[in-house]
């Protein structure tokens, strides 16, 4: 194994790689603008040069910072998809087997497994009933291969699987004797087994059958998992993205022991493991391959044999490009790309320095245009306009390039959260099916205890009988711990034993609900019945689902006496299935619903059971087994919403007559909604070719400008120089007009906005710039500027005149059909409304301050 630094990454970044391409290729243009104004331009090189040096320095330092940032998040992005796939893989695994750790605990103490075993003069009559019995067992859970019952001297009393000729044989192995010495309740071990027939290593769970009452042990009985059947079935959820990546089990070998590809990573294959939070890349087979193996979490203390997800994906295949944008709204997907903070701090502050850098190259060429220049320089002035005109796209390029970066690992992110959120939204359903699946084989199971049926079968219950119930259910209770009480009632719907003791009251209630009427009205073992999911006295008036079987006579199948009732507890096991599912490091919420919109769980204390969950009609209308998810705006944030609608795990909710949507959706938070702001006019860059100039007409040169989205224009000969925003100061005597002061050549000039100035409900916003304008020959003021345009040279007779009482007294309208214009604003006109409103006052009481500072 290598173990890769972040930059080792980068050749497997084609898009990446390009960038840095692009920006390189952006520098090498800085080098030779640089020497053809040392060439063409040596006096007005001397200023700008500097500054430009200054500013190429500083797109240098970002694009190394911007490239480490693309290729951390692209990384972080990749291995969250490996990992969270690989994780799920162990986890839904031990959660299956931590349910046949109870199952093997209540059928070793089955009482008619035990009487078998304990009759030395049993006949083939006697095995046929006992197969007869294991039979419905297996009939209810298609988890097993083979049900094996020994004696005390390790010979095969009776199994199930007719393939597997065992019947008589004495088989015994350390992992029997370890079970028969009964050092522990159950032993599980996967191996090639003798109990089993080829050469497939076997997973079992085997526990002590001991004499009834005692611990005096009898015999053994062996659960044999169908483990390549399971491991099957969980590879198929995981990989029908096709990414390329090969899931596996391994053992604490590190051998594998089930592979998602058998044809690449065969089971027997040893790998070589590799810690989640290493960059670990492995060589196998040809190829490199980076690598991730995670250790189960475990489920209710339950780690079983320390086998962990291994999972490889190829280099080559790591960071492809599945953007696919196309269905989100554009005014969502812009709203929240504006929030780049949400997704990556650090790719926001590289923009936010990108536009500062910018800002400074847009004022060098603004002010190289707009200098006062004598006859001396005049010539060398028009060799220099064309250099600053590149200059200007140079800047425009490299931020958009910075720009488009980061909006391509937008897509990234975003992209991946929507996988991310219909996959864990497709997991959190296929556990709960899968965790049911264990509730309607439970209730069925129970339904045939013999000694349950026998006393029920009884006219009368005595309290002996009533303790010996009693005793049986608080058994099974202890083995299964996700129900908060089990409950038997006879024929007429009454309560007469609870495995609980706090639920003692409920002996003697008569049971009236519909599912329990069906369920004393059936006779079929293969039945289960299952209460709507509403509230109810018996779990504490809280809602749940009661899964519930019917009971027959021992001797007269055909007669229902009662049934059994299991109450789940639903609260917390349908909270934790939804917590455990989600990403931890991301800011989520899950919910679990009906079709109706009513919520069954929530992992937010926002949500309460049995409200309605406030989502268009659509999204619950997703059919079974499929997936869908958008960006939307939710409570006042931006959310990628996944959501997944049950199907069924093997035979439940698929061929046994039981149907019962529930739909999960996963959110996860992108950005909050009320920290937008939606400009009020897209602005698109003017320059000086969009205008048809002609040298016969009369022209005006026009700074130009925006504010709030419109660009704006006024005579050059007003412009006297532009500075940074940033310089100014505030100070008191300031009103919305009067926003601070600038220094300018060591004196204070006061910084007006000019939009508050004819207009105190619309102030400018997003300052960058600050315009100097000398408005006559005592009067000199800064203008806010949002951004800066260039001075363009326009034709009188494109300057439409406008009457209104404003600065403004022309309009250019651009002759693209692009709806663009220019707005003429006259300083005379500015100045008089500075007058007006009083501002000199102001600044004769503010400025004096200043000097005094």
């Amino acid at each position: 194994m290598i173990i890769y630094k972040q930059k080792d990454f980068l050749s497997y970044m084609p898009d990446v790689q390009e960038c840095n391409k692009s920006i390189s290729d952006l520098n090498d243009q800085w080098d030779n603008i640089k020497l053809l104004s040392e060439i063409n331009c040596p006096i007005q090189s001397i200023s700008v040069l500097p500054n430009m040096t200054k500013i190429q320095n500083g797109f240098c330092d970002l694009q190394q910072e911007l490239i480490d940032t693309l290729v951390s998040e692209k990384l972080k992005k990749m291995e969250q998809k490996i990992v969270s796939k690989t994780q799920v893989a162990i986890d839904i695994l031990i959660r299956n087997l931590f349910e046949r750790t109870a199952d093997i605990g209540f059928l070793a103490t089955d009482d008619d497994i035990r009487r078998f075993v304990e009759n030395d003069e049993r006949t083939e009559s006697d095995r046929n009933q006992i197969l007869a019995r294991m039979r419905e067992y297996v009939a209810k859970y298609s988890v097993y291969e083979d049900i094996i019952v020994l004696d005390q001297d390790f010979r095969v009393l009776a199994n199930l699987d007719e393939q597997n000729n065992i019947l008589g044989k004495k088989i015994k192995g350390p992992n029997l004797v370890k079970t028969m010495n009964g050092e522990q309740s159950f032993v599980e071990y996967f191996k090639n087994s003798k109990l089993q027939y080829g050469d497939k290593n076997s997973h079992v769970f085997s526990s002590r059958i001991c004499r009834e009452g005692t611990s005096q042990t009898i015999g053994l009985i062996c659960l044999c998992f169908r483990f390549e059947n399971e491991m099957k079935q969980i590879f198929e959820k995981l990989t029908n993205d096709y990414d390329g990546s090969v899931i596996t089990i391994i053992d604490d070998a590190n051998t594998v022991i089930a592979s998602s590809d058998e044809n690449h990573v065969p089971t027997g294959t040893v790998v070589e493991p590799v810690e989640s939070g290493e960059n670990g890349v492995v060589y196998y087979r040809g190829s490199d391959y980076i690598a991730k193996t995670l250790s189960t979490q475990g489920y209710q203390n339950y780690f079983g044999l320390g086998w962990k997800g291994h999972v490889m994906l190829p280099l080559g295949l790591a960071f492809r490009d599945n953007r696919n944008l196309k269905d989100i709204d554009s005014t969502v997907s812009t709203g929240l790309l504006r929030q780049a903070d949400s997704f990556s701090t650090e790719l926001n502050a590289i923009i936010n320095k990108t536009q500062l850098i910018n800002g400074s190259l847009k004022r060098i060429v603004y002010n190289g245009q707009i200098i006062a220049r004598d006859d001396s320089i005049d010539a060398e002035y028009s060799r220099l306009k064309p250099i600053l005109r590149a200059i200007g796209r140079i800047g425009t390029n490299t931020s958009s390039l910075f720009q488009n970066s980061v909006s391509n690992l937008f897509s990234t992110v975003v992209s991946t959260s929507l996988v991310d959120t219909s996959f864990l939204a497709s997991l959190c359903v296929d556990i709960m099916d899968r965790n049911l699946y264990e509730r309607a084989n439970d209730c069925r199971w129970w339904a045939l205890d013999s000694t349950i049926r026998r006393i029920l079968a009884k006219d009368e219950l005595d309290s002996a009988k009533q303790k010996q119930l009693t005793d049986i259910l608080t058994y099974i209770n202890d083995l299964y711990t996700v129900y908060t009480n089990l409950f038997v009632f006879d024929k007429t719907g009454t309560i007469v034993a609870v495995s609980q003791p706090e639920h003692a009251d409920d002996i003697g209630k008569t049971l009236t609900m519909p599912f329990i009427s069906d369920i004393l009205a059936n006779a079929s073992p293969e039945k289960y019945f299952v209460s709507p999911f509403e509230k109810t006295d018996l779990y504490d008036d809280r809602h749940t689902y009661i899964y519930g079987a019917s009971i027959t006579d021992f001797n007269n199948s055909n007669k229902t006496v009662g049934g059994i009732g299991i109450v789940f507890d639903s609260e917390y096991q349908f909270r934790t299935i939804l917590e455990e599912s989600l990403n931890s490091g991301n800011d989520a919420f899950a919910v679990f619903t009906d079709r109706k919109k009513r919520i069954i769980a929530a992992t937010s204390d926002a949500y309460a059971v049995g409200e309605k969950l406030n989502l268009p009609d659509e999204l619950f209308s997703v059919p079974n087994g499929d997936t869908r998810s958008e960006i939307r705006v939710y409570e006042n944030c931006y959310y990628s919403i996944g959501c997944a609608c049950s199907s069924s795990y093997r035979e439940y909710k698929d061929s046994d007559g039981y149907h019962n949507d529930v739909i999960a959706f996963v959110f996860e938070k992108m950005a909050d909604y009320s920290e937008m702001r939606i400009e009020k006019t897209e602005y698109k860059e003017i320059e000086q070719s969009d205008f048809a100039f002609s040298l016969a007409d009369e022209s005006k040169k026009l700074a130009t400008f925006v504010i709030n989205g419109q660009v704006y224009g006024m005579e050059q000969s007003y412009v006297i120089e532009v500075l940074e925003a940033s310089k100014m100061i505030s100070v008191p005597g300031t009103n919305s007009v009067i926003r601070g002061a600038v220094e300018f050549n060591k004196q204070y000039y006061a910084v007006v906005d000019a939009l508050a100035l004819f207009d105190k409900d619309q102030p400018s916003i997003d300052a960058t710039h600050l315009l100097m304008l000398q408005l006559s020959d005592e009067e000199m003021i800064a203008i806010q500027v949002e951004k800066l345009v260039s001075v363009l040279e326009i034709n009188k007779n494109d300057i439409q005149p406008v009457d209104i009482t404003s600065a403004i007294t022309g309009v250019i309208c651009l002759n693209d059909n692009s709806n663009r214009t220019i707005l003429e604003m006259d300083p005379q006109i500015m100045l008089e409304k500075l007058v007006e409103n009083t501002v000199e006052e102001d600044l004769e009481a503010a400025l004096p301050l200043l000097e005094t500072i």
